[in-house]
Parts: C-alpha cells; structure tokens; sequence
C-alpha cells in the first residue's frame, strides 16, 4: 500500500500532525510518496529534515515554485513512484485513525476504488493534534463524502492515465478521476467508517480570487474547472484530452534556461495591447524563449488622463494587473499548461514577470 500526498507550502506541524498519525498505525504494511510541488525556502529545507525523520517517506521535491500550483500533476508524477499494487490518495491534513492502514489492505480489490468520509475538526479541536491524543477522543463539527481521498490500485489510476492535468489551482480533480474510473469499469464504493480527520485551516476558497497576490490566483477557476468536469462527463472522456503523458515535470536545468530570454518584450496595461499581445504576438515567437514583463502605463496616473476620463473624451481603456493577471494565467491553464514557462507577481504588486519557451 502507497500513500500519496501533494504538497505545496503547507506549514511544517500540519505535515508532521499528518506523518504522525500514520507511523502510530498497528500496520506496518504502506509506504508514503510525499511530492513537494515548488514550497518556497526555507520551508523545503525543513520539510527535507522531516520526512528523513520517517523511515517510511519518501519524499520528492521538485523546484517548480515558478509553475501554477497543479495538484492533479504532483498527484500524477507521485503515482509513477509507486512500487506497490494499490495506491491511497490522501492530504496534509488528514490525520488517521490507527487501524486505517488495517482497513486500506482489508478493502483493497483490483475491481473497484474505494471513497471515505471524512470529519472536519474546528479550530479548537485541532489544537489537540499538536500534543498527545486518541483519535476517538476528537469531535468533527461536521462530515463530508466528497474530498479526494481515494483507494484504488496503480492499474486504475494508469487504465485512465491518472488526473486530467487541466485543472489547477483547486476543484473538480477528484470527481472527474472518479467518473472516469467508473466509465473504465471500475466500481465505486463508499466507506462510511470514521478513520479520517481534517486538521483545520482558514478557507481560502475564493477569497484570493478577487486581488492581485504573490501567490497566483484566477477569478472563477471553481467554475471553469467545474465546467472541465462536465465536459468530460457529458463527453464520456475516459483518459483527458490533451493529455498524452501524466506526471511529467519540467526539469531544473530545462527551466534554468528562462534566466537566459531570447527576446524581451514590455507590455503596458493598455487593454487592446495585453489583448493582442496574448492572442496574436506571443504565439508567433516559435523557437524563442520570452521574457514579458507586464507595468502600469506612466500616462494611466497622469492628470491629463483622469481629466479625460472625466470629461467622456476618447481614450486608451486600460486594465488593472489583476485583470492581466487573470488573463495571462488563463493562457496558461488553457494552452500552455505543459510548456516551460516561470510566472511571477513582482513583491510590490505593481508588475508581473512571465516566461516562457515557445
């Protein structure tokens, strides 16, 4: 049995809360892939001393801090490390009942994958994972079906060649791995046990959507990856479109090669300019490697400007930098999500850095 988590950036007692619970398992018979997704320094050197910590991790860091954050990806690329015949999929905040490894190995059938419920603690009841604890002692303030986990073998994710890599940043992975699994074959079955729960964290579920951070965001990707989803229900898609290999990541000394741009290109935020540039300009630079920076306009703050604006008199229309930004990642996830490409909000907000080898 394998267990895999996906990490990005997620902080160093909630992965340790994790570990812990599965190395007090009365089952010794699972391994753990940990696929580090580009966290940031120094948080990767510490997460590095951790997993050594655990015989039974085996961790994977992969530089890719630069690349929007693809769970379905790490997921993939931790699938391809397994060397046993069925896989769990879990999260840095689980935290596991004792028996579950029991339980896992009991379930495990090549015929069928196998969902859990899962019981979310509040903030108050995680703070008993940093000390001492029964897991039957701790109380979920609620309970849900549907969160990610899965049981099935290396066979069912590889028969469907793994998560569709479309979706990024968070939503609808999960469900549409599961729907296509069953259009294979592969029959599901829920498992309402309590052997599972979720270490609480705040909710960022779109609430970075609506402003321009240094940790990129899409306004309305729920909906768009949602979308994705049902497009591929609706089209009875077994493996993703598009998708002729899972898991494969861009190496260091391939994304070392954006340090070195080809060509250069300043882009103001003029509406029809961004606009062009994107659609028009950037897929004409084959063989070049593109470093774009993205600024504010110096004219879009001048008093002649807003004058004009507030006069109705003909102007430029401009863009904020959280609409480029949107714009520019959307380009990504839609078709360059395989390329190697850096993306990158300057740490005052006020410029995005973007490259890419075409």
């Amino acid at each position: 049995m394998s267990i895999i988590y996906a990490n990005r950036n997620r902080d160093l007692k909630r992965v340790k809360a994790s570990f812990d619970s599965i190395k007090n398992q009365t089952e010794a018979k699972f391994r753990v892939v940990f696929v580090d997704y580009g966290s940031e320094e120094p948080l990767v050197d510490n997460l590095k001393q951790l997993c050594n910590s655990y015989e039974f991790v085996t961790p994977y860091f992969l530089p890719v801090s630069l690349l929007l954050w693809n769970k379905s990806k790490a997921l993939n690329y931790g699938i391809l490390q397994t060397k046993t015949p069925y896989i769990f999929i879990a999260d840095v905040d689980l935290v596991f009942h004792p028996e579950t490894i029991t339980l896992l190995n009991n379930l495990a059938v090549e015929d069928k994958f196998f969902l859990f419920s899962l019981g979310y603690l509040d903030r108050a009841e995680s703070r008993k994972l940093t000390q001492s604890y029964n897991f039957e002692d701790l109380r979920p303030s609620r309970f849900g079906d549907v969160n990610g986990m899965i049981l099935a073998s290396k066979e069912a994710f590889l028969e469907v060649n793994g998560f569709d890599e479309f979706f990024h940043f968070y939503g609808s992975e999960d469900e549409d791995l599961f729907a296509r699994m069953e259009k294979v074959g592969y029959k599901r079955e829920a498992n309402a046990a309590h052997y599972f729960n979720h270490n609480w964290h705040q909710s960022f579920a779109g609430s970075e959507d609506e402003i321009i951070t240094g940790n990129p965001r899409v306004k309305n990707i729920m909906r768009i990856n949602q979308r994705h989803f049902l497009r591929n229900m609706e089209k009875e898609i077994i493996k993703p479109i598009r998708q002729t290999e899972m898991g494969k990541v861009i190496c260091k000394e391939e994304s070392d090669l954006l340090q070195k741009p080809t060509k250069t290109v300043k882009i103001y935020n003029i509406l029809s300019h961004v606009e062009h540039f994107l659609g028009e300009e950037l897929p004409s630079y084959t063989g070049e490697i593109i470093k774009v920076e993205f600024v504010e306009d110096p004219y879009f703050h001048t008093l002649k400007h807003k004058l004009k604006k507030l006069l109705g008199k003909q102007t430029q229309k401009y863009c904020s930098l959280k609409e480029i930004n949107d714009k520019v990642l959307k380009q990504i996830v839609y078709n360059y999500r395989d390329s190697n490409y850096s993306f990158k909000v300057a740490d005052d907000l006020k410029s995005i850095d973007f490259r890419i080898q075409l």
